[in-house]
């Protein structure tokens, strides 16, 4: 039963599924717009500050976490 529903739907599916291949495409080569160097130093800065807040406020309050009082 489900073989010959997947045989029906299959001839009016893969038309959409080619079509849906084709449009997916990659670019490879320069950039087509130029990022300022200033603006990728504060992109840079703002992933590196999103990237260790949390394990630096681990260590600082590493304390807190075990139980321990000063």
């Amino acid at each position: 039963m489900f073989s010959a529903t997947v045989s029906k739907v299959a001839p009016k599916i893969q038309p959409l599924a080619v079509q849906a291949a084709r449009q997916m495409s990659a670019i490879s080569g320069p950039p087509t717009v130029k990022v300022s160097t200033l603006e990728q130093l504060v992109h840079g800065a703002a992933l590196t500050v999103g990237i260790l807040a949390i394990p630096a406020w681990v260590l600082v309050n590493i304390k807190n976490y075990r139980g321990q009082e000063e």
